[in-house]
């Protein structure tokens, strides 16, 4: 694997994007919040969960302000949530992978306008999966201005695609948005949206449209296999730390479908490789 970018450059660039994936997933944080609380995105400052005091600047530090704080509120004391410090990790990780993957590419480089448009694409798309993570994950909600917001980011990459140079099937697309979407809503129609929200059909739709084909049935086996492995841990250890006793499945799907928009084609070819034997 070779870099466009020297050793000396590429490490103060992971460096820089680790502490502004950092400091996305810390307001990624706010968004998750604020949309199980319904309150303005935009308005009102960061205040503790528990004495309601206003953040100051020392409090809202990523990750650093929790581990030096001990995971305590500078003013009441008590024990703050690890899901703001685990949305802040987690962002700054998958920001880093994204970066990886486009540096990695032939001719991969960041100075490069395609790749750096590619870059973007895959921040504020991986931004609003994070949301739809944590929201689901946390609060049992997948929200549909995340979902929405993300269509819309693909939409633009899609239209951009043939300025650079980019080979996009947009049909093969629509169709596995449709049959990933139509394969969701069957099973939420035939279990009563007992087995499958209607917040997973929609995102199924996003995942289709986003991966196309053959990535989609990439990223469905990989949430169906990883949401299994994890469903029968939890009844193996009889835990339930998930709302109304159930396990949500956007978790499995975000993941899922991160794993195959970044390293798709690279698992896709060590399949076909064995199957062709």
């Amino acid at each position: 694997m070779s870099y466009n970018l020297n050793v000396f450059m590429i490490f103060p660039f992971y460096i820089f994007i680790f502490i502004f994936g950092s400091a996305v997933g810390s307001f990624l944080g706010v968004i998750v919040d604020r949309f199980s609380s319904k309150e303005s995105i935009w308005k009102g400052r960061s205040h503790c969960d528990h004495c309601r005091h206003i953040l100051g600047v020392l409090d809202l530090v990523p990750i650093f302000s929790f581990l030096f704080l001990g995971g305590k509120c500078r003013y009441c004391h008590k024990k703050l949530s690890w899901f703001y410090p685990s949305i802040e990790i987690c962002t700054a990780i998958v920001y880093l992978a994204a970066s990886s993957v486009v540096i990695a590419n032939p001719g991969g480089s960041i100075f490069q306008l395609q790749h750096l448009i590619q870059l973007f694409y895959y921040f504020i798309l991986s931004g609003a999966l994070i949301v739809i993570f944590f929201a689901d994950l946390r609060y049992g909600i997948i929200p549909f201005t995340a979902v929405a917001a993300a269509l819309c980011m693909t939409i633009v990459w899609y239209f951009l695609s043939p300025v650079l140079d980019l080979h996009i099937n947009i049909l093969a697309s629509i169709a596995s948005a449709l049959g990933a979407g139509g394969f969701f809503f069957l099973l939420f129609f035939l279990t009563k949206g007992r087995g499958m929200g209607f917040g997973d059909v929609v995102y199924a739709f996003l995942m289709g449209f986003t991966l196309g084909f053959p990535g989609v049935f990439l990223g469905l086996y990989i949430a169906f296999v990883t949401g299994a492995i994890v469903s029968l841990l939890l009844v193996a250890i009889k835990k339930k730390r998930f709302k109304g006793g159930t396990i949500p499945f956007g978790p499995f799907l975000v993941s899922g479908t991160l794993i195959s928009l970044l390293w798709g084609n690279f698992l896709l070819g060590v399949i076909f490789h064995y199957l062709t034997l």
